[in-house]
């Protein structure tokens, strides 16, 4: 009977503890999610703020992009470390977006097309140049862990402390990573404005 007794408390024990469990990990997942949304209204927030700075009073777009990992060790060296990528690089910001800030990452390239219609960055026989791309790179919220508006006497312009943590889309194989989750290709109208290209640009 009491071993009953024992087995039967034993296994209520056992059922409150996964009951308690399984409700502290939901709320825990709510809580974070909540936390994440907050972050990134916060980062949004602070972005289209200096883009409205930008756009009214004529400024311009140069920023740059802080790698935190390297901020306390050795900012603003220009020295890129393997697997670590550089303690900060140049952008300029373009706009926000549902994923992220949006940065001009490089000079513009070229496109061609291919005798099948198709895009590709490289110049070969046959292929004719059909327009210039600018590259934009898109560093989502998440990876922003603060925005200093003001800047600092290393820095031209205000200050995006970012985890480089992303490998180059342009280059699988390249160690160095970087801030930006993904690249678009925008391309710029007689009327002077931004066209995302979204068809698929092959080699």
């Amino acid at each position: 009977m009491i071993d009953t007794l024992d087995i039967a408390l034993s296994f209520i024990y056992t059922c409150v503890n996964i009951f308690i469990a399984y409700h502290i990990f939901f709320l825990s997942k709510r809580l974070s999610n909540k936390g994440k949304l907050e972050h990134k209204e916060l980062i949004k927030q602070k972005a289209e703020e200096l883009l409205h700075k930008i756009n009214n009073e004529s400024l311009g777009r140069r920023v740059c992009l802080v790698n935190i990992s390297r901020y306390f060790e050795d900012y603003p060296s220009t020295e890129e470390k393997l697997f670590r990528g550089y303690s900060c690089i140049n952008a300029e910001i373009k706009t926000t977006n549902f994923e992220g800030v949006e940065f001009f990452s490089s000079m513009p390239v070229a496109i061609y097309k291919k005798e099948n219609g198709q895009f590709s960055f490289k110049e070969a026989k046959n292929r004719e140049k059909i327009f210039n791309v600018f590259p934009v790179g898109v560093i989502p919220y998440e990876s922003i862990e603060h925005i200093d508006l003001d800047g600092d006497e290393y820095g031209e312009g205000p200050l995006f402390y970012c985890y480089f943590d992303k490998k180059a889309s342009w280059d699988p194989l390249k160690s160095c990573p970087f801030p930006y989750k993904k690249t678009l290709y925008y391309k710029k109208n007689e009327e002077g404005k931004y066209l995302l290209i979204d068809t698929i640009l092959k080699n």
